[in-house]
Parts: C-alpha cells; structure tokens; sequence
C-alpha cells in the first residue's frame, strides 16, 4: 500500500492506492465537511424523490381500465404503451444522465429537478388533457419516460457514492420508494371506483392525474435541493479500503460476501469483461417478470370478478411488498451475496407468480390478494440487486453510466411485460373471445426461470485477469482511435 497526504480546497484527506490494481481511495472527510451535514440525508432525499416518480409505472395497471373507458382503446394498444415508456425510461434517459452525471457536466440535484418538471408538469399535464393516443404517447411514454428515468437513474447511483463500504440494505432503501409511493394512489383508484371496476373513475380521471403530477413536482425539487454527490473514490474513514478483511464479519459483514471491486472500471472497460451482457440478460428477464405484476395483475383480478377490493388491495399490496422487501434483500445480501439473494428471490417469484395465476382462476378473493403480496415482495429483488452489484464488480466513479448501460435492458424487459405479454394473451391466443391468462402468466414465469440460470451461473465478479484484459483491451482501442484522429487531422493539415 501506499499513502500520500493531500489538500483540496482546505479539506484534508489522504489517497491510499492499492499496490495490485492501483485502485484509489479518497479517505479521511467527513461528508458534513463536503456538504454540511451527514451522508444520510442525501440518501433520505433521494427517497423522497423515488417514492414520488415510481407513481409513473405503478400506478399504470390501475389507471389503465380508466383510460380505455374514455378513449375507447385496446388493451393492447394501452398496454404498447408502457413499452414505449419503459423504452424511454431506460434507453433514453439512464444513459444520458449517468454520462452527464460522472461526466461533472450534471450535477445530481438539476438532474432530479429536470426530471420533476418534465414527468410532473410535462408528461402529466400532456396525459391529462390529451384527445388521442399519440398525445398520450408523447406524454406519458415519452416526456414521462426521459423524466422519471432521469430521477431514478440520479437516486439509486448516488447511494453507493455515499455508502461504497455498506451498501446493501441502503440502497434497497432509497429503491424501494419507486414502488411502494404508488401504494395510496392505488388504493385512492379503487375506492373511487367502487365495485365498478377501474374503467369507473369517469370524469375524475383528469383531476386525478393532474392531482398526481402536481405531488410529484413540489416534492421532488424539494428533494433535489438536498441531493449531492461524494467527490471522485472517496471512502469513509473509519475503514481501511485496503485491510477490510481484518474486521470481524460482524463489523464490516458486507464487504466479507461483496468485496469492493478491483478498481474503478470506466464503462468501456466494464463492456470488456465478460459480465456485463449477461448482468444485462438477467436484468432484462426478471424486469420482464415482475412488471408482468405491475402491469397485469388489476386487470387479471377484474377479469377474474373477484371483487375491486381484492384486486386493487392485491395490486396495492403488491407495490407495498415490491417496495419493502427491496432493503430487506440489501440487508441479506450484506451477509450472504448479491448474487445468491437474487438466485432465491427470482426462483421463489416464478413459482408465486403460477401461484396467483392458479388464486385468481379459482376465484378466491383472499387468497389472490396475499400471493399477490408475495408476489411483489418477491419481484423487488432485481432492481437494488443489479445495481449494487455493479458497483460492487465495477466500481463507484462511474457507477451512473455503467448502470446505465446495464438498466438499459429494462426496455427488453418492459417489452416483455406491455406489449408483448399482450399479444401473448390477446394477439391470435384467444379463448372463447377472453383473453388467454395462463399463457401470459406463464410466460411472466418462464422469464423468471430463465433468470435464476444466467445469474447463478453467468454473473460471478470479474476476476484480476480479466480487468487486466479488459484494461488492455480498452487501452489498445483508445490508441487505434488516436491514431485515426491524427490521420485525419494529417490529412486535413495537407489539404
């Protein structure tokens, strides 16, 4: 190891290199020395911000009956919909805002601020007063997709900045906001509703969504303000980034069964491991299964007649669970790994999800609501799962591009679970004039399955000598770029 002593801006601190992978720790500020107060509150914020923008897609499911009442759509029109707006939400936005984020051409909280307004007034309002489908489409899917992708991608980055040493359970945290801040939205559709079903919302259907949209905004920006990142490698002082291992397990648990990545990997470097497509394939599945939940299981329940309150108290409670369970996976993963938390989580969800299929059809009312539940306490685990395990194998410097990269699959996933799940059940798989549940929840299965197999056996971290290929690799390409910048400089200096 080797330590120096430096000052930035009057601020002590030390950068500690680690002698094998050169790897280095910025160590010694307190984070009120950066920002003026404790590390949690920007971790508190990005809560905040998350319980509000998550309200975009779990509330979709429920809203959706409404919106084919008025418009006189197709479920499956409807249902593209959220394709689209799962394509701009991570496509789109997650790439953009983590290449301005680690870039410093961003800073969190005008990324945060940004997306308020553009998923709280833009895509809200453009939804609210629309009279076709394509405004929709460029409310909801488009503005509402860049926006609420902005927030998420800026919140659930930031955790690991702040907290590289225990991550875990923290950033189930700040995630599981995104989907349990829909919980009372749901609850306010079916009892306005009633035992009418969710088309019944009738002319309240736009002060409803402008209610929600002005909600989303003001909390928000109020969180943003809060919101900031750690300087580039910092590192708590009260570990040593370098001998971590000589704690007891007890004390720094989460490093024992998640140990810190070898450095901080750029993005290019990251593609050059073998890893990431399949992180990248896993994500795409399971995203596929579980919001299979969020965008079906209302629509199946009032098709089921089990009741409104069974099916909204089902989707509700799914969204709860969704939400809950995330920190409580951050918690397990401290002690037992990533990987082996989403190996359980994603195996238990596909055998649920067949569960409540099998509780909706034999119209149980009761029952569907608690393996609904289940369901969705399952269906969490993907999301704070993926991304701490990023930062765990690749590093906190670019955590916001490299994650990127990785969410970007969600647009795969969320295909699976809007449209194409839709044509499953209703493109040409008809029976008796009903669309065909069993083959749509059979497939949200089927994609949890294949899950479980790429991440057991395809997602372990990267090994020394595959960061020293991919370090070669990455540099060997950015001398082939050079090259060609100077031949055409060359070629323009002679012209």
């Amino acid at each position: 190891m080797s330590a120096s002593a430096e000052a930035a801006g009057g601020l002590p601190y030390r950068i500690i290199t680690n002698p094998e992978t050169g790897k280095q720790y910025r160590v010694g500020e307190d984070p009120k020395q950066l920002i003026g107060y404790g590390r949690w509150v920007p971790i508190l914020a990005a809560w905040a911000a998350m319980f509000m923008a998550g309200i975009l897609e779990y509330t979709w499911g429920a809203l959706s009956g409404s919106m084919q009442a008025q418009h006189h759509w197709s479920l499956t029109a409807v249902f593209w919909m959220f394709s689209v707006y799962i394509i701009f939400e991570s496509v789109a936005s997650h790439p953009m805002t983590g290449f301005l984020r680690d870039h410093g051409i961003l800073k969190v909280r005008y990324a945060v601020a940004i997306g308020a307004v553009l998923c709280g007034i833009v895509a809200y309002g453009l939804t609210a007063t629309s009279s076709s489908i394509w405004q929709i489409y460029l409310g909801y899917a488009f503005f509402g997709g860049i926006g609420s992708g902005m927030i998420y991608s800026s919140c659930i980055n930031m955790t690991g900045k702040w907290y590289p040493d225990k991550q875990g359970w923290r950033n189930g945290f700040v995630d599981g906001g995104w989907a349990y801040g829909a919980v009372p939205w749901i609850i306010a559709i079916g009892g306005i509703a009633g035992e009418a079903g969710g088309a019944n919302l009738g002319s309240f259907l736009t002060a409803f969504i402008w209610i929600q949209g002005i909600c989303l905004t003001g909390i928000t920006l109020v969180a943003a303000f809060f919101m900031k990142d750690p300087p580039k490698n910092w590192w708590p002082a009260n570990v040593d980034p370098l001998n971590w291992s000589k704690y007891k397990k007890g004390q720094a648990h989460d490093l024992h069964a998640n140990p810190p990545a070898l450095k901080q990997y750029s993005t290019r470097e990251m593609w050059r491991t073998p890893q990431p497509k399949w992180i990248g394939i896993q994500f795409a599945l399971f995203v596929g299964a579980s919001l299979f939940g969020v965008s079906y299981l209302f629509p199946f329940g009032e098709a089921m007649h089990i009741g409104i309150w069974a099916a909204a108290g089902g989707f509700a409670g799914f969204s709860l669970a969704d939400g809950i369970f995330r920190p409580i996976y951050g918690y397990v993963s401290q002690w037992i790994g990533r990987r082996m938390t989403m190996t359980y989580a994603y195996a238990l969800d596909g055998v649920f999800v067949l569960l409540t299929l099998w509780a909706g059809e034999a119209h149980i009312p009761w029952l569907f609501a608690v393996l609904a539940v289940v369901t969705g306490g399952l269906s969490g685990a993907n999301f704070p799962m993926t991304s701490t395990l990023i930062t765990d194998y690749y590093g906190s410097n670019n955590n916001a591009i490299n994650y990127a990269t990785i969410y970007s699959f969600k647009a795969i996933g969320g295909s699976f679970a809007g449209g194409i799940a839709a044509l499953v059940m209703t493109g040409g798989v008809v029976v008796a004039g009903t669309a065909d549940w069993v083959g749509g929840f059979v497939f949200g299965a089927v994609l949890a399955f294949l899950a479980v197999f790429v991440v057991y056996f395809l997602c372990k971290a990267p090994t020394l000598e595959q960061m020293r290929k991919a370090e070669a690799g990455a540099a060997a390409a950015a001398e082939r770029r050079a090259a060609k910048r100077a031949g055409r400089q060359g070629q323009s200096a002679a012209a």
